[in-house]
């Protein structure tokens, strides 16, 4: 699989409406991106919509329900709160900046530098010698960004499914809250150290055709609804570049974990409209999987 976290992030950090996609596969829920959380102690349903963090806005009109769920709901909750983009930005360019005692003659060999460099240049323009400003992380988040917009040449990263949201949210005087903050999604996306970044990118350069398949992939199990195969591709150990699984847990398990001290409490006091990226559904540590466990019952909307 593709070895960046940010990939994984951007899809993370995610057709048909016969009802058996719905049912349990390997004992985890499948088949719908948009889920119903109702019982318990809800005086109202909430609902909770997996994302691909690309997709534009209008993606919304093609998910059955979607549009009610969102009208209907009280507030919105994201992973971030997304109005101030500014500050994303701002914070982003922070995080994504080399340390100046570091250079990439110390994390590579002259080889390792010249086919990192020869590569990058050849997809960019411009290789490790102009972007010795950037960490390996930030220059694996502009590779997937140009991965993703070589097959989605109109996309507006302004524009993404949840941002789109959050705006409509807005718009009609309703609360937007975050699951996170700005700095700690960040935290958990360029916080690895040097090495393992450098790794990471080195990985990526060395296999490009592998990343853009598993981008293929996830795109398409993603329009499919298939969450279970969502994540047996974050889960695979037997691509040239596998996450090891601490990488795994602190990308999806750690933050999920997290969200559940919160959402019980925020879901009770009003109905919610959940949207986080796909893969936070998905698996045994999924909030799917963890609402039911909780004594919720999560119904898919087709």
């Amino acid at each position: 699989m593709i070895t960046t976290r940010v990939l994984v992030w951007i899809i993370a950090v995610i057709v048909s409406a016969c009802s058996s996609l719905f049912a349990q596969t390997g004992n985890y829920k499948t088949g719908s991106l948009l889920w119903k959380i109702s019982g318990k102690e809800l005086a109202k349903p909430s609902y909770l919509l997996g994302t691909m963090h690309f997709k534009s806005g209008a993606f919304l009109d093609s998910i059955p329900g979607a549009g009610a769920a969102l009208d209907n709901a009280e507030q919105v909750i994201g992973e971030i709160v997304m109005n101030d983009m500014a500050e994303l930005i701002q914070k982003t360019q922070e995080a994504i900046m080399m340390t100046p005692d570091t250079t990439y003659q110390m994390l590579y060999t002259e080889d390792e530098y010249q086919l990192v460099n020869e590569k990058l240049t050849s997809l960019f323009g411009g290789g490790l010698d102009q972007m010795s400003m950037i960490k390996p992380a930030g220059i694996s988040m502009f590779y997937s960004q140009m991965l993703y917009v070589k097959k989605h040449p109109n996309f507006n990263p302004l524009n993404g499914i949840d941002a789109f949201v959050q705006k409509q949210a807005l718009e009609a005087n309703k609360p937007v809250l975050g699951l996170e903050t700005v700095q700690s999604q960040i935290q958990v996306l360029y916080s690895s150290s040097l090495k393992e970044q450098s790794e990471d990118l080195l990985c990526l350069m060395k296999n490009p055709e592998h990343a853009e398949k598993s981008l293929d992939e996830l795109l398409m199990n993603y329009n499919k609804k298939d969450l279970n195969a969502l994540y047996r591709i974050l889960k695979d150990k037997n691509g040239p570049c596998p996450y090891s699984d601490e990488d795994s847990d602190q990308l999806n398990k750690n933050r999920n974990d997290a969200w559940m001290k919160n959402l019980p409490t925020l879901m009770k006091e009003k109905s919610s409209f959940i949207v986080v990226g796909a893969l936070h559904l998905a698996g045994e540590e999924g909030l799917l999987n963890q609402l039911e466990k909780a004594g919720y019952v999560v119904e898919p909307v087709l």
